[in-house]
C-alpha cells in the first residue's frame, strides 16, 4: 500500500475506532442514567442502529484492509489477529445482543433488559480498550502463518 493510502486508511480506522470507544463510554453513561429515566433508552436505541453499527462496521472494515494492505498482515501477529477476533465479535454481538436489548429497553421492558444493556456497554469498554492497547503496545509474536 503506497504511503498516502495507508496513512488514509490508517486515519479512518483511527477515527472510527477512537469514535466507536467514545460512543460505547456515552451509552455506558446513558445504561447509568437510564435506571432513573428509561426514556433514555430510545435515545440509546437511535445511538445503537445509527451511530454504534456503522462505527463498528468501519472499524472492522479499515483494520481488515491495513491488517491486508500492510507489513502487519492479518494473521501473521498475534495482536492482530486477536485484535481481528474480538472485533468481529463485538461486531456480532452489537448487531445481535446489545440492538434488541436496546430496542427491548426502548419498548419498555427495561427490567432485565436494562441490566443487559449496562453489562453489554461494561464489556464493550473493556473490550474496545484492550483492542486499543494492542495497537499501541503490539505484544507477543508473530503467529505460525507469520
Amino acid at each position: 500500500m503506497r504511503p498516502k493510502a495507508r496513512k488514509s486508511w490508517l486515519l479512518l480506522h483511527v477515527i472510527t475506532s477512537v469514535g466507536w470507544l467514545g460512543v460505547t463510554i456515552g451509552m455506558l453513561v446513558l445504561a447509568l442514567a437510564a435506571f432513573d429515566a428509561p426514556e433514555l433508552y430510545q435515545a440509546m436505541e437511535l445511538l445503537g442502529d445509527l451511530v454504534v453499527l456503522p462505527l463498528a462496521l468501519a472499524a472492522l472494515v479499515t483494520g481488515v484492509v491495513l491488517s491486508l494492505g500492510t507489513k502487519w498482515g492479518l494473521v501473521k501477529h498475534r495482536w492482530v489477529l486477536v485484535k481481528f477476533v474480538l472485533t468481529v465479535v463485538a461486531v456480532v454481538a452489537t448487531t445481535f445482543s446489545l440492538r434488541s436489548g436496546l430496542q427491548e429497553a426502548a419498548d419498555g421492558v427495561v427490567g432485565t433488559a436494562g441490566r443487559d444493556v449496562l453489562a453489554a456497554a461494561c464489556v464493550s469498554l473493556v473490550l474496545y480498550t484492550f483492542n486499543t492497547v494492542l495497537s499501541v503496545f503490539k505484544p507477543w509474536g508473530r503467529t505460525r502463518w507469520g
